[in-house]
């Protein structure tokens, strides 16, 4: 079993974080989930911020992702899934990125280690959301 990563300078307080698991891959799963989300809380993603949602196979990726895109209020998607599976698979990452785009939605794709990904991207955005409010205020 992985051991969880300690993190001290990301915060994520404030994040609500989808994961998908995907049930094609079981094996990926058992040995990631815990340790993601052990990564998660160490961060300070509160345990009822972090959504996770089982699905049966690889071709269900992209409409599980839309389904947290448009009917959740996570700040950003974990595909707990192994990378090459997914990036090998074209039609999954057209989707992917497509929802990323229309959504304007961090996705990423991999096991515990993508803990500290994700939530390093939703501060980035966070960031530079805050800094756009605060130049058009300035602006005004």
């Amino acid at each position: 079993m992985m051991e969880p990563i300690m993190h001290n300078e990301l915060d994520a307080t404030n994040m609500r974080i989808g994961v998908i698991a995907v049930r094609d891959f079981k094996e990926h799963t058992d040995e990631h989930l815990m340790p993601l989300i052990e990564n998660l809380l160490s961060m300070g993603c509160h345990q009822q911020n972090i959504v996770v949602r089982t699905i049966p196979s690889i071709f269900d990726v992209v409409i599980a992702t839309q389904f947290f895109a448009e009917y959740t209020d996570v700040d950003g998607v974990v595909i707990l899934a192994p990378e090459n599976k997914i990036m090998g698979t074209l039609s999954v990452m057209n989707g992917i990125v497509q929802i990323q785009v229309q959504w304007n939605m961090v996705v990423t794709v991999g096991g515990a280690n993508r803990a500290e990904d994700i939530v390093q991207m939703v501060e980035m955005q966070n960031e530079m959301e805050e800094e756009v409010a605060s130049q058009s205020e300035n602006f005004s």
